[in-house]
């Protein structure tokens, strides 16, 4: 991976409780796979933990996705490489899924 001028390589987050790198989620919040997947009810998993880390990733993690395509204003799409590089989410199209869902669920609820 290559770094440009005034971005450094930073250390990965470690997990306090089992020691494992941690990663973000589409919302920018930090998460530990394997103590996410031990916290999951194992009838709710589609496949079987085998031993620690070696599982993959189970429906609740990954939801099925549709490849769609818009056309989105220059503009809006520059604000949301803004946004998102500030939010920390690396890539924009998480950022701009991660802002739909959000305002369909809301929208939804507006309506009950």
């Amino acid at each position: 991976m290559a770094y440009g001028e005034g971005e450094e390589m930073r250390k990965p987050k470690k997990c306090r409780k089992c020691g494992i790198e941690m990663y973000r989620d589409d919302r920018g919040e930090w998460f530990c796979p394997d103590c996410v997947i031990e916290e999951i009810e194992p009838d709710f998993l589609d496949e079987k933990q085998i031993a620690r880390g070696e599982l993959k990733r189970p429906y609740v993690l990954d939801p099925p996705t549709k490849q769609v395509s818009l056309r989105v204003p220059v503009v809006d799409l520059e604000l949301a490489r803004k946004l998102a590089r500030r939010k920390g989410i690396p890539k924009y199209q998480t950022y701009i899924k991660t802002l739909l869902h959000e305002m369909l669920v809301k929208e939804a609820e507006n309506e009950r």
